[in-house]
């Protein structure tokens, strides 16, 4: 048994489940699982029991886990008392979803800082950029979701105490290279692009909502990508490929020779939310960064924001 198994623990009690605290550690749920077992193993008793509604800790698990919260109070407390705080590079931390607009405005800042600060720019999904500025200290973030699960974020704002702020409201266009015969409609109906291979990104999900928020409209004829420069690659590579994206600036599409269009059958309404600790107040980096961002949303003409 060690420290680590002692925060294993508690972190599978605080969310009375395997699979979540495995995200929150950003390990695989078989490991945690073996590790909780060899600690179980290792005391003599068993820690926690399965049931239908959830983890839950036995008589004898409650109170090690008493115990294991107070050891891991006292240590971090130690560490924060004798660490070297003013060996600390200063930092500016960003928790964003994959967006070329962003992308592009993050860059712009990054160069007016000629290099005299950290930066931690990291695309994620909604649910862990929410986790990263309430639970990890990251300065901003930037939250994406489909308009009609505007009430359950909204909430989950409230309940992680985040102050938040509407950047701005877009649909997904159609993404292909501009010198195909179908980049010269002003709109594309799906079916013409029946055989076409569809690009996705595979770890963009919202666990909580439904799988419908997830699903390619092309399942049969799909490639999924994990990060978003492979995705520009593999449109001016591929001869029938496709991808259903936010808009993207004027600049990147025509570096890789793409255009954008809007489907025919409207797609659906996405907003990004900017969201931030409450006690936390805007520093002149955050004011920075918030100014390329507007600069770059308001240089997406009228067709590249999805509005046919």
């Amino acid at each position: 048994m060690n420290l680590q198994h002692l925060r294993y623990a508690v972190e599978v009690d605080n969310a009375h489940s395997i699979t979540l605290a495995a995200e929150k550690l950003y390990m695989n749920q078989p490991n945690l699982s073996r590790a909780i077992r060899e600690l179980e193993s290792g005391l003599g008793f068993t820690v926690f029991n399965r049931t239908p509604r959830g983890i839950i800790p036995t008589a004898q698990g409650e109170e090690f886990l008493h115990y294991a919260r107070s050891i891991l109070s006292q240590f971090d407390e130690m560490v924060a008392r004798y660490e070297e705080k003013d060996t600390k590079e200063p930092a500016f931390r960003l928790s964003v979803p994959r967006a070329s607009y962003i992308a592009s405005a993050f860059c712009r800042f990054a160069a007016a800082l000629h290099g005299k600060i950290t930066l931690d720019y990291k695309e994620t999904n909604a649910l862990r950029a929410i986790r990263n500025v309430s639970e990890d200290n990251f300065d901003l973030g930037i939250v994406r979701y489909q308009a009609i699960y505007e009430k359950y974020f909204l909430n989950t704002f409230r309940e992680k105490k985040l102050q938040y702020r509407d950047i701005w409201s877009f649909r997904y266009l159609i993404t292909l290279r501009e010198d195909l015969p179908l980049a010269r409609k002003p709109f594309i109906d799906q079916q013409e692009l029946e055989n076409w291979v569809e690009l996705s990104h595979g770890d963009t999900y919202v666990p909580s909502l439904p799988q419908r928020e997830i699903k390619v409209h092309n399942p049969n004829n799909a490639l999924r990508i994990y990060d978003r420069a492979s995705q520009f690659e593999l449109l001016r590579a591929l001869p029938k490929a496709y991808m259903w994206a936010s808009p993207i600036p004027n600049e990147q599409l025509k570096l890789y020779g793409l255009v954008q269009r809007p489907g025919r059958k409207q797609s659906a309404l996405y907003k990004d939310v900017l969201i931030f600790q409450k006690q936390y107040m805007l520093s002149p980096l955050g004011e920075h960064f918030l100014e390329e961002l507007e600069k770059e949303k308001k240089g997406l003409t009228p067709k590249e924001t999805g509005r046919p």
